[in-house]
This record gives structure tokens, sequence and C-alpha cells, in this order.
């Protein structure tokens, strides 16, 4: 009776569950549950999942580090980007700072963090300055620490290019090129992104992993998908439909 009813409102476009069944169930039990939802529920499921935020207070773990804020900002995080620190309205909170070559003293100066973060800051780093970039942040992270890296998924984009729906999921391409460009130009918006902005080099979660490891500094390294317990939309994924988000440990060590 109960499921009849649950498909029936889902055959008229409702669905009712609570904030605890969203929680506790697996992304394929909602989808079951819900058939409107096929496709959706690992979305929805990490829009209300606490996940790696939830388990930094647990763990009273609050030095967060955003590295290229882009004037987004949450509590709890001190930043850096490139931006003119006169220009960001977060005095004590934001420092002006080029983490692919910052000094010694400057990144002592900014102490320990239990969490650096990068949400498609990545891809606009050469892989080679992104190695350095990578050492850096071992440096700023304490025993166990974790840093969180999502960007652009080549994987995602590459489906889009070949099934011909790359125009329809890539609207801020039109800042650069017009709506009757080709599909491969809106492929290209996505490896080269605007010309303030470039992207250096593409990634997928093989390829975030890949970058990890040879900074030979940080273990557990894996990928974070929306279905994970640790993904929350937007803490681990800002850009759910576009982004691949990875994951890794800072080991043990003495780096100064």
């Amino acid at each position: 009776m109960k499921q009849g009813v649950i498909n029936f409102l889902d055959r008229l476009g409702f669905i009712v569950f609570t904030k605890r069944t969203i929680q506790s169930y697996k992304t394929s039990q909602l989808e079951k549950f819900h058939p409107s939802l096929e496709g959706k529920g690992s979305f929805l499921k990490a829009c209300e999942n606490g996940g790696l935020r939830a388990k930094l207070l647990a763990e009273n773990k609050t030095k967060w580090l955003e590295i290229g804020c882009g004037g987004t900002f949450d509590d709890y995080f001190t930043y850096v980007d490139l931006f003119p620190e006169t220009l960001v309205d977060k005095k004590g909170s934001y420092y002006r700072l080029d983490i692919a070559n910052a000094s010694e003293s400057a990144l002592e100066k900014l102490g320990k963090f239990d969490l650096i973060r990068m949400q498609h800051v990545f891809e606009h780093f050469s892989p080679e300055a992104g190695l350095t970039v990578l050492k850096n942040c071992a440096k700023l992270l304490n025993n166990d620490g974790y840093i969180l890296i999502s960007t652009p998924d080549l994987k995602k984009y590459v489906n889009l290019y070949t099934s011909g729906k790359i125009r329809d999921s890539f609207d801020w391409a039109l800042n650069r090129i017009s709506s009757d460009s080709p599909n491969s130009f809106y492929f290209s918006i996505f490896t080269h992104s605007l010309p303030n902005e470039k992207h250096e080099w593409c990634y997928d979660a093989e390829g975030l992993i890949y970058q990890l490891e040879r900074a030979e500094m940080f273990k557990n390294i894996r990928e974070i998908t929306l279905d994970d317990e640790l993904a929350n939309i937007p803490f681990t994924h800002n850009r759910p439909n576009e982004d691949v988000c990875v994951i890794g440990q800072m080991k043990r060590v003495n780096l100064y």
C-alpha cells in the first residue's frame, strides 16, 4: 500500500520523504522507492549529507585553508588568493599569496591547518607548478590533515562532447564563443577556459590521484564520489554536475 502511494505521487511529480530518509538510505534504495529520482539520488543525498564538513567539526578540526577563494566565503576558513587584500572584505582571514611561488617564511606565517581545499583552482596550474603547489600545501598541513581538490572532470566533458550534449551544459562558454560555434569550440572552452583565467591542464580522478602520489607527501588518496560518506554539496563538490573530487591525508612527517 505504502509503495503504491509513493508510486502514484511520483507519477504526479511529487516526492515525499524525510531528511532522515535521505541521509540513511543508500542511493539505490532512494531511486528504487522513488522512480522519478532515477539518476538524481546521489545528488540529493550529497546535498543533505554532512560529509567531510560534519566529520571535521565532530573531531574539532576547524583550522581550514581555502586556496583560490574567488570571493566565496564560509566559516572556519582562512583564505589565500591573488586579489589585493584591500579588495577583499575579510580582514584577518584573507591573505594575498601566490601558493605556487610562496616563500618558506610566508608559508610559516600562515600556520598549520586541518584541511586545505582547492575547488576549481588546481587546473589553472601547469602540472609542474601543480606539483610545487601540492608540496607547499603539505608544509601547511597538520599530521593527518586533509587536502581536498576538485576540478572539472575530463571524463564528464568527453562524454558530453561525444554525446553532442556539451552545448546544453556549458552556458558560460558564451563568455568567449558564440552560440552557433561547433561542439569542438565548446569543448575547447573546457580545456582552455577564458583568456584571463586559463586552464593549464585537464584532470580526471586518475590524474589528480597521480599528482598527489607524485608529491610523496600524502596517504589514503582516493576519489570522493557523490555516493561517498564524505561527500557534501557544496563543501566537497561545488559544481557536482561537472567536477571530480579527490582527497588525501598528510603523512606523519616533519617538514621543517
